[in-house]
């Protein structure tokens, strides 16, 4: 895989949501880089993703990339948010899950997102392609 390729994952299921939150876990948020079209029942945001996928390239172990991608999730009936300060403008958001007819986006500072939606139908893209980093991730 070269370090330009860009992923393209569509999501149905748990199972593809769980691959998607892991792909996406520490992506830098902006809190005005997300969007709720009520008519067209859609959420999209644009974010800085860390590339969790080119640590696996033994080509790139001493590297780190991240990308701009963008996440779109249809069927959104409506969008509630929890703990949103008005002071960060940055979030880092941690996981993505489905219950209960909800989808939550978890973020650092006890911020979430939730979008009520009757099924999952949810479409990751890298929309630019990876930039190396000297920064990675950390987690206790």
């Amino acid at each position: 895989m070269s370090i330009e390729k860009k992923i393209r994952l569509a999501v149905t299921s748990d199972e593809e949501l769980k691959i998607l939150s892991s792909l996406c876990q520490d992506a830098i948020v902006s809190k005005e880089e997300f969007f709720f079209d009520k008519k067209m029942k859609r959420f999209v945001a644009t974010f800085s993703r860390y590339c969790w996928e080119k640590e696996e390239i033994n080509n790139y172990k001493n590297f780190n990339y991240r990308v701009v991608s963008g996440i779109q999730i249809k069927n959104v009936g409506k969008i509630t948010l929890k703990n949103f300060k008005s002071n960060i403008p940055f979030l880092n958001l941690l996981s993505i899950s489905y219950s209960k007819k909800n989808i939550t986006l978890y973020f650092s500072e006890s911020t979430e997102i939730i979008l009520y939606c009757e099924k999952l139908d949810i479409l990751l893209e890298d929309i630019d392609v990876p930039w190396p980093t000297k920064l990675k991730p950390k987690h206790e």
